[in-house]
């Protein structure tokens, strides 16, 4: 059995994806953003009816129970004082697989493996299917831990950038920084990678635009000036200083 978050949060069997009701879904998701830990009732309860609780959420709360049960199997989900806990086994949990594929990666780097490192954080970064826990953000929980491991993923999708270029493969990457910039255009590390990129690829125009849009996106959404890093790397592309473009890194503001 496969549990999946990063994307709609699914259940996956040898015979595909098992269906379920949506308040059995929340029920999941929550208890998915604890995993093998108690998640107190109380809790449960007010992630589940954030405004107003009804009076009989207590026993609708055992019958949600009740049904997920069915669907898990015997031992998934257990009563563990003072609530209920999902029982997982390693690697059944892609966030937690994307976690650990992503660590090996980052340490394969910094021992100099840095093809196998960015093979492996390549691997951690396909299995994402979309925004995590999509479509349940009108959940508290959910949305706390989306936004972790939405951070882990710019982390991760930055190091394998990196690894990238360090390989001399910035096609590799400039798909991607595109979109990560879109996503996150407060960020300055995909952003100075896209320029890295692009100039390694002889697309200086592109690259200078890239900066400057990002400026723009500072200054107006933000009010704050280029870090360092990125006006240091705008200018060794406008002058083509190869020495400073060979020592630049991803060291704007993250």
């Amino acid at each position: 059995m496969k549990f999946h978050v990063l994307g709609p949060t699914e259940i996956h069997t040898e015979n595909g994806s098992v269906p379920l009701r949506p308040k059995w879904r929340d029920l999941l998701a929550v208890l998915l953003c604890h995993p093998n830990r108690a998640v107190p009732t109380d809790c449960l309860i007010d992630a589940l009816w954030p405004c107003t609780a009804p009076r009989t959420a207590t026993k609708t709360l055992h019958g949600y129970v009740h049904h997920l049960r069915g669907v898990l199997g015997p031992g998934r989900l257990e009563s563990r004082r003072p609530g209920y806990a999902v029982v997982l086994r390693p690697g059944e949990l892609d966030a937690d697989t994307f976690t650990v594929h992503a660590k090996a990666g980052r340490l394969a780097v910094a021992a100099g493996l840095i093809e196998q490192g960015a093979a492996a954080i390549k691997d951690a970064l396909a299995l994402w299917r979309g925004a995590p826990f999509e479509g349940q953000d009108h959940l508290a929980a959910t949305q706390a831990e989306a936004f972790r491991l939405t951070e882990l993923r710019l982390a991760a999708a930055g190091d394998w950038a990196d690894a990238e270029l360090a390989l001399g493969r910035p096609e590799e990457v400039v798909g991607e920084l595109y979109g990560l910039v879109a996503d996150h255009p407060y960020h300055e590390r995909p952003l100075i990678q896209l320029m890295r990129a692009l100039y390694a690829l002889g697309r200086t125009a592109e690259a200078l635009d890239a900066c400057r849009t990002g400026r723009r996106a500072l200054a107006d959404e933000l009010g704050l000036d280029p870090s360092p890093a990125l006006r240091c790397l705008e200018h060794a592309i406008l002058t083509h200083d190869v020495t400073a473009l060979s020592s630049a890194g991803a060291t704007g503001r993250s």
